[in-house]
């Protein structure tokens, strides 16, 4: 009997994380372009000369098609990884402001995105990195999204209403 319960209960929560793994991509993805747009638009104000100018370059390993097109007006590049950025790359000197898309599940009901900011030199075979830094005020995300049983929702906060939480 406990054997047989046991099975029933892993059974249902294989359905259930396939059944959630269909729409997480979407949820995900829609979370990341929110709190893109909202990145790229914060920041753009608060320091118009460090955003990039011609293009939004994001690395991330979600579906391209799933992402917007454009932000703040400017196209959006997608990449899987720093790699797949190089290859595409010409062989001379480039430099180019980039944003590598982190998410975290901290808890089933809290997800958070966060936008790392790097400026990639590419001359030849040779490749730096340069991460921004991220702050002294402890680990604030970009983007939270908090699941609401109650309302069957998510909330999202932005960076600026939890860097005032701090």
């Amino acid at each position: 009997m406990k054997k047989a319960f046991l099975t029933l209960a892993v059974l249902c929560a294989v359905a259930m994380m396939e059944a959630n793994a269909q729409t997480n991509d979407t949820l995900i993805a829609r979370f990341v372009s929110r709190t893109a747009t909202d990145f790229v638009e914060y920041w753009h104000t608060e320091y118009p000369n460090s955003q990039p100018k011609r293009n939004i370059t994001l690395i991330t390993t979600i579906t391209p098609n799933l992402l917007p097109d454009t932000i703040n007006g400017l196209p959006v590049r997608v990449f899987p990884d720093f790699y797949s950025l190089r290859k595409r790359k010409n062989r001379k000197l480039t430099k180019e402001k980039i944003y590598r898309v982190k998410v975290d599940t901290i808890a089933a009901d809290t997800i958070d995105v966060l936008m790392i900011g790097c400026v990639v030199a590419i001359e030849r075979k040779n490749t730096g990195i340069a991460v921004d830094c991220r702050g002294d005020m402890g680990y604030i995300p970009d983007g939270r999204f908090v699941y609401d049983a109650a309302s069957n929702q998510w909330h999202y906060f932005f960076y600026r209403e939890l860097l005032e939480e701090k």
